[in-house]
């Protein structure tokens, strides 16, 4: 299926879209040459276009008084890696490979956090395993350093299951869904819309991730790139704060346009999106403190060298 254009538009700037820009509380602008002073395209690494598709349907894409040109992933970690090339401006992307980059020097700056609920992640097992404990001998697929090493880890520590007692198979989460439904691996640690999509295959979650990790997703910007586009990347999360709002009363027409860009099954997005229940949250103390839980496990699983101090990753600039 023909994939919509990366192009959102192009808006002149006129007095009434400035005006009404200037009335936001969430800008803190003073006057028209604050846009004119900024760049006015901001590039965004998008997975499976779920932000952009929601942005459009909410109306927070009109009278756009700069460009948003959205890049298309179907995995987290290559956005992440986009952040800190400067390849793009501005990523949505899981914390553990931003913290990973970031702890090796990467130039990226986390503005906000989205959070889901945690009914959706966690570790699927094929038919016959009803617990973590029946994985012992079995075949576990992960990825190294992200959401499903540490969905793993955590759960087989949790449940007095040796790590070694354990066959790790390294699997992306597309890769790891076939493999699952093929019968070449028994579990594997997710998320939406993987969960969904397994338990309608016949799988179960028989671990969700509450009480093992937060599983947030950051809102992540290039370094240069914030100190140029500091308003229109504020702007940008005031949008879609407001559409993620939209969509969680709105769960029907998000998932049939999700699910027609992506050519899924529309139930199995209906599903996800009510599990779901995103929303964008600025920085906290509390989102800090988890995110040093999760850098502090990426060195329990020898992803990281040393112990990283995740503070100064965090920019409350745009608070």
């Amino acid at each position: 299926m023909k994939q919509p254009s990366n192009r959102v538009g192009i808006f002149m700037i006129n007095r009434r879209t400035l005006l009404s820009l200037l009335g936001l509380a969430s800008l803190t602008l003073q006057g028209p040459s604050a846009w004119a002073a900024e760049p006015l395209t901001l590039t965004v690494g998008d997975q499976f276009f779920s932000n952009r598709i929601v942005l459009e349907l909410s109306g927070e894409l009109k009278d756009l008084p700069y460009t948003i040109d959205f890049k298309r992933f179907n995995t987290g970690s290559p956005v992440a890696s986009a952040v800190a090339s400067g390849a793009l401006d501005v990523g949505i992307v899981g914390d553990t490979p931003v913290i990973s980059l970031a702890a090796n020097g990467a130039p990226v700056k986390v503005v906000a956090s989205t959070q889901t609920s945690l009914d959706g992640v966690g570790i699927v097992a094929r038919k016959g395993i009803h617990s973590v404990a029946d994985l012992k001998g079995k075949t576990v697929a992960i990825w190294n350093g992200s959401w499903s090493q540490q969905l793993a880890y955590k759960a087989l520590d949790e449940a007095g299951v040796p790590r070694s007692s354990v066959h790790f198979k390294y699997l992306l989460p597309a890769e790891a869904s076939l493999a699952l439904t093929q019968g070449d691996i028994d579990a594997f640690g997710t998320w939406e819309p993987y969960v969904s999509l397994q338990e309608k295959e016949g799988s179960s979650l028989i671990r969700n991730a509450k009480g093992l990790m937060s599983a947030p997703t950051y809102i992540v910007a290039y370094e240069p790139a914030l100190a140029q586009k500091s308003a229109i990347i504020k702007d940008f999360i005031a949008r879609l704060t407001r559409a993620r709002e939209w969509s969680n009363t709105h769960i029907d027409e998000y998932a049939e346009a999700w699910s027609k860009a992506n050519q899924s099954a529309p139930e199995i997005a209906k599903v996800w999106f009510k599990r779901d229940a995103i929303k964008v949250l600025p920085i906290s103390p509390t989102i800090v403190s988890e995110a040093q839980a999760t850098a502090d496990f990426l060195v329990d699983a020898q992803m990281l060298k040393q112990r990283y101090d995740v503070a100064p990753l965090f920019d409350r600039v745009l608070n």
